[in-house]
């Protein structure tokens, strides 16, 4: 990336790091945070610890996580992805003896009133330590509004809408801040690009028109002309051509995507369709295998936006790697990452405070998180307002019309 960008993302990290939280994580030592990993982990670090066996303690001989996301349905790749995640984490954590985790699965069917039902249903049960929950925004809202008053920890591999640590006290997440992306796709497409007329389409729900605010915001303060900005519904659209017509009359010369992977294929092949010359940045969220394989040769040429990498250098995340591959013959995605790291991140602080109470918890996540974990998805930390700190990387198509992946643009 080009020092510039560096700088310009620099900025911008510290402007959303800013914003406020009335319910943060109170740490020791002023809660300052570091820019690099630490040279040392401990079992945060993906559950490895060199003795094979739990130590003695007083824990309790079982608790109970519920895992809650989309196993059916339009979304079902996401909640399948958190399935093998948590699966894998689990597995790991119980085969070293001492506790044992159990996990008890929800299907949301990304829709917002089955989650806030499977909340209730979780709550009316009592037995949970913990929520490692939905995929959506709107479903973790819907659910957060019935556990969080209750006091039941929720760790969201996903979520990355700002409102929700901010609005709920025992709310975790592994996601960046969505208004941090939209920031960061129009200094790309300034710095990057070189644009000056730029437009945007986005999913027309809470994370979809949250990532567009902040790139609307952020375009027009950095002096780009946003000359258009269209909705889509998820699941629903299928034809983008009136909207791509719109956005070649007004004289975009980039686009900014804002949706899931299955679309964002759709959408790549109608613009080589209509032969437009207009340069593509796609968000986080279709950082997919998938979207090269529905998009084959339209995808040559976009930029993709990432919250992880592929690092040879991570030996946890390839071991991980060849483990999901040969177990379910599963791509390695954010979701299957973070839902992983999800799960890491909770048995540590339990083995760390050894206390399934809320209060205890929450603080224990803090106190763990706030130390830095290097996960599989690379090394995140948490601030004062529960909010991730992680780096994020511009990917694009290798070229490998068989077996498609991405490489990272280094410019």
């Amino acid at each position: 990336m080009k020092s510039t960008m560096k700088h310009v993302i620099a900025i911008l990290l510290v402007l959303v790091l800013a914003i406020g939280c009335l319910t943060g994580c109170s740490k020791q030592g002023g809660g300052e945070t570091t820019t690099k990993a630490p040279e040392t982990t401990t079992k945060s670090d993906n559950g490895q610890k060199e003795d094979t066996t739990k130590e003695a303690s007083n824990k309790p001989a079982e608790i109970r996580i519920a895992l809650v996301g989309p196993m059916t349905g339009d979304n079902a790749q996401y909640g399948q992805q958190f399935h093998r995640g948590v699966e894998m984490a689990v597995e790991e954590y119980n085969e070293l003896g001492g506790t044992q985790i159990k996990v008890d699965e929800f299907d949301d069917k990304n829709d917002a009133k089955e989650a806030a039902s499977i909340a209730n249903k979780i709550l009316a049960d009592g037995g949970y330590a913990v929520v490692i929950e939905p995929f959506s925004t709107t479903c973790a809202f819907a659910m957060a509004e019935v556990l969080d008053e209750e006091k039941i920890v929720t760790i969201s591999p996903s979520c990355s809408h700002a409102d929700y640590v901010k609005l709920y006290d025992y709310t975790f997440r592994l996601s960046h801040v969505n208004v941090f992306e939209g920031q960061m796709a129009a200094t790309y497409m300034k710095e990057t690009f070189g644009s000056t007329k730029v437009a945007a389409i986005y999913s027309d729900n809470d994370w979809g028109i949250a990532v567009d605010e902040g790139f609307v915001k952020h375009a027009e303060k950095i002096g780009l002309e946003v000359v258009a900005n269209e909705s889509f519904i998820m699941g629903q659209t299928k034809d983008f051509s009136a909207t791509l017509t719109k956005i070649k009359q007004a004289g975009a010369e980039s686009v900014y995507y804002m949706g899931q992977y299955t679309e964002c294929g759709m959408l790549l092949k109608q613009v080589r369709d209509l032969n437009m010359d207009i340069k593509c940045l796609i968000t986080t969220s279709s950082y997919k295998i998938e979207s090269l394989e529905l998009a084959g040769d339209a995808a040559e040429g976009v930029v993709f936006m990432a919250g992880f990498v592929q690092d040879p250098n991570n030996t946890a995340q390839v071991e991980f790697t060849k483990k999901a591959k040969e177990r379910y013959d599963a791509k390695i995605d954010n979701f299957i990452l973070r839902a992983y790291d999800a799960t890491k991140w909770f048995e540590a602080a339990f083995d760390k405070c050894e206390s399934t109470d809320p209060d205890v918890l929450k603080q224990t996540l803090c106190d763990v998180g706030g130390e830095g974990i290097m996960g599989i998805s690379g090394w995140f930390q948490l601030n004062e307002e529960r909010n991730v700190e992680r780096e994020f990387f511009f990917m694009k198509w290798d070229g490998n019309k068989e077996n498609p992946g991405f490489t990272m643009i280094e410019d």
